[in-house]
């Protein structure tokens, strides 16, 4: 779905803050860090447009719904969201999950102007992988952020294939996103199959915990009453589970 576009961003974002706060009490590596941190915070998006953001579960949702419906054939379906995400929200968020203040610009000039400027910068800071992927957001949401959008026709998947009138919370969604990129992914830096396979089910294991122990979303907690729940679940330096989700664990296997 849409909301895969928004991890290269978040974990650039991520990366950039992660860099100042690594650069210790060193001035001169606070300095480059703080360039790198401040180069790659921006954001092109108007404070007041809306982005459909859909989440992979109900893309995946309506496509095996569709094959079971004769009336979806030949149906332009849009498997859209009545509750868009604006830009505004992306920094809010942002700055509440990931401890970066995001700065929008405006579209066009971001693409045709800061953007040239930013990755030259970046790479001559020997950050490319950084300019890279700050190149990627600024093609995706260099279009996705300015007016004139197509508005999507919300409300025939429900009633053509039959989908929950429930759509998923983009803000919610995000913020989730920004989350498990952060806790899970390290930011894009875990890759291997194995751990991050065995990090997605600890992860899963420790949302339902936490929710069945407060009797609430996760993704209606702040960021830091998130964070001191997770870490009762999990021990977030190592990433393994605590007494609790580990007895849970080793519960379900006897099962």
């Amino acid at each position: 779905g849409d909301t895969k576009v928004v991890n290269a961003p978040i974990n650039a974002f991520g990366r950039a803050r992660e860099a100042v706060t690594a650069a210790g009490r060193d001035p001169v590596a606070r300095a480059r860090a703080r360039a790198i941190g401040f180069v790659a915070s921006g954001f092109p998006g108007d404070p007041t447009a809306q982005l459909n953001l859909v989440p992979v579960d109900r893309v995946v949702q309506g496509i095996l719904s569709a094959l079971t419906v004769p009336e979806a054939i030949g149906a332009r379906i849009h498997l859209a969201t009545d509750n868009r995400i604006r830009s505004e929200d992306i920094v809010r968020i942002t700055r509440e999950e990931l401890g970066v203040n995001v700065r929008l610009s405006d579209p066009t000039l971001y693409r045709n102007v800061t953007l040239p400027i930013v990755t030259t910068v970046l790479e001559r800071l020997k950050e490319p992988k950084l300019a890279s992927a700050l190149g990627k957001l600024g093609t995706i949401f260099g279009s996705y952020g300015e007016w004139g959008q197509p508005i999507h026709d919300v409300g025939n998947d429900v009633r053509i294939l039959g989908l929950p009138i429930r759509r998923p919370d983009t803000r919610h969604a995000f913020r989730m996103l920004c989350r498990h990129n952060r806790y899970v992914q390290e930011y894009g830096r875990v890759r291997d199959a194995d751990e991050v396979a065995r990090r997605e089910e600890l992860w899963s294991r420790a949302i339902e915990a936490i929710e069945f122990r407060s009797g609430r979303e996760v993704a209606s907690m702040t960021a830091e009453e998130f964070r001191e729940h997770l870490a009762s679940e999990i021990d977030l330096e190592t990433f393994r589970a605590r007494g609790r989700t580990r007895r849970a664990s080793r519960g379900e296997a006897r099962a």
